[in-house]
C-alpha cells in the first residue's frame, strides 16, 4: 500500500480512516498523501516561548463583574481562553474521554457502520481528515460527529452504545455554560439574548470526537489544518497530559503561534466567525491548528454552538448605533457553511470573503 492512490483508497474509499491505516501497517515513514507542503508546517521558530499567552478564567461565579470583564477582554484580544471551576467534575470529563477512546478502539467493521454517507445514525457520522475529497494533502485525524436535536432532548438511540450516554450528558452540561458565556459577550455589546437571537447564537449544537493517532513523522504532518471555527462559540475538552498539540495564532496579522496547554478539568473556549461578524470585529475568531505526536495518540472533544441554517448573519444594530460602518456583508448561514466545507482548511478565507 505504498502508492498514493492505494493509501487514499484504503483510508477514504474503503472507510478505514487513518486509525485503520495505523492499525494495519507498522509505519516508519509518513505516507505521501499526508506530507504537508513546507509553508503549512508549524515550525518551532513560529511558536512563542512564553507559557502564559492563554488566559485561564475561574468561572465559579458567573455573576462576578470581574469574570465578565476577563471573558470579554480575552474574546477581543486573542479570541481564545480557558475556563475552570465551571461545574463539570473531573470524573465526568474523564468518562467522556474514555468513551471517545472506546469508540476508536472498536473493531474497524464496527466503526465503519457510522461512516459518513452510509451511517446507521442520522445524527452521528464518522469521517477522516477534513474534506478528503477536496484536499490535495490529508490531515492526520479521524472524527466522529454528533448533532444535538432539541426535540429528542439530545439523546439518539442510534448513537454508538459505547458512548451515547456520555455524549448525551455532555451536551446537556455544556449548554448552560455556553449560554452563560454568550450572555456575557452579548451584554458587552449592549445586546441581549431573546428567542430570536438564541436561534442565531446557539440554535444548533454539535460535538466531535477527534482522534489523532500516533504519527511516524509528526513534523511533516498536521492533525487539523489552520482555520477559524465558523460557528459562534466552541468549547473544547483536551485530553490531559498530551502537550504540544493545540496552537492558536497569537496575532491577527503575524506568523506567531501560542501553545494552548491541556489543563486538567479546564475547557478551552474559542470565538467563532459568527461572533466576529456580529460584533463587527469587537471580538476575534481565532485561527488555530493541531499538531500530532510520535509517541502517543490524542483525543479532543469540541462542542460547537452555532446558528440554525436559515439565520442571516450580519453586524448587530447595537454595535452600529453611532454611525459605525458595517465591515461585513449579510450572509445566510447555510451559504457560509457551504463555502467553508467546499475547500480544505485555509485560515480565515471564509470570513475574509464577506468583508466589505
Amino acid at each position: 500500500m505504498t502508492p498514493t492512490t492505494d493509501v487514499r483508497e484504503f483510508v477514504v474509499n474503503q472507510r478505514n480512516g487513518v486509525k485503520g491505516l495505523v492499525d494495519s501497517l507498522k509505519l516508519t515513514a509518513l505516507p505521501s498523501p499526508y506530507i504537508q507542503p513546507p509553508q503549512e508546517r508549524l515550525t518551532s521558530d513560529k511558536i512563542l516561548s512564553s507559557p502564559s499567552q492563554i488566559p485561564v478564567i475561574d468561572v465559579s461565579n458567573w455573576n462576578d463583574p470581574h469574570v465578565a470583564s476577563e471573558i470579554c477582554h480575552a474574546a477581543a484580544k486573542l479570541g481564545l481562553f480557558q475556563i475552570v471551576n465551571h461545574g463539570i467534575t473531573p470524573a465526568e470529563l474523564k468518562a467522556l474521554i474514555a468513551a471517545a477512546r472506546g469508540f476508536f478502539e472498536l473493531p474497524a467493521e464496527e466503526r465503519r457502520r457510522y461512516w459518513r454517507g452510509s451511517s446507521v445514525s442520522e445524527t452521528a457520522w464518522l469521517t477522516t481528515s477534513f474534506n478528503p475529497y477536496k484536499e490535495n494533502v490529508l490531515e492526520w485525524r479521524d472524527f466522529l460527529k454528533f448533532e444535538f436535536l432539541p426535540q429528542r432532548h439530545g439523546f439518539d438511540a442510534t448513537w454508538p452504545p459505547v458512548c451515547k450516554e456520555q455524549v448525551t450528558d455532555h451536551f446537556k452540561r455544556m449548554k448552560p455554560i455556553a449560554n452563560n458565556i454568550l450572555t456575557i459577550l452579548m451584554n458587552n455589546l449592549n445586546s441581549t439574548i431573546n428567542e430570536s437571537s438564541q436561534r442565531t447564537l446557539m440554535g444548533t449544537m454539535r460535538m466531535n470526537f477527534n482522534y489523532y493517532p500516533q504519527c511516524p513523522e509528526p513534523s511533516l504532518a498536521i492533525g487539523t489544518g489552520r482555520h477559524s471555527d465558523i460557528n459562534t462559540l466552541t468549547l473544547l475538552l483536551q485530553e490531559d497530559g498530551v502537550l504540544s498539540s493545540l496552537y492558536a495564532r497569537a496575532t491577527e496579522d503575524g506568523e506567531n503561534w501560542a501553545h494552548v496547554p491541556p489543563i486538567p478539568g479546564a475547557i478551552v473556549v474559542n470565538i467563532g466567525d459568527v461572533l466576529q461578524i456580529m460584533s463587527n470585529d469587537r471580538y476575534r475568531s481565532v485561527e488555530h491548528c493541531v499538531l500530532v505526536n510520535k509517541s502517543c495518540s490524542r483525543v479532543s472533544i469540541p462542542v460547537f454552538c452555532g446558528p440554525v441554517h436559515d439565520s442571516v448573519i450580519e453586524p448587530l444594530q447595537e454595535v452600529l448605533e453611532n454611525n459605525e460602518m458595517a465591515r461585513y456583508r449579510k450572509v445566510v448561514y447555510s451559504d457560509y457553511l457551504k463555502d467553508f466545507f467546499e475547500r480544505p482548511h485555509d485560515g480565515k478565507t471564509s470570513i475574509e470573503s464577506i468583508k466589505f
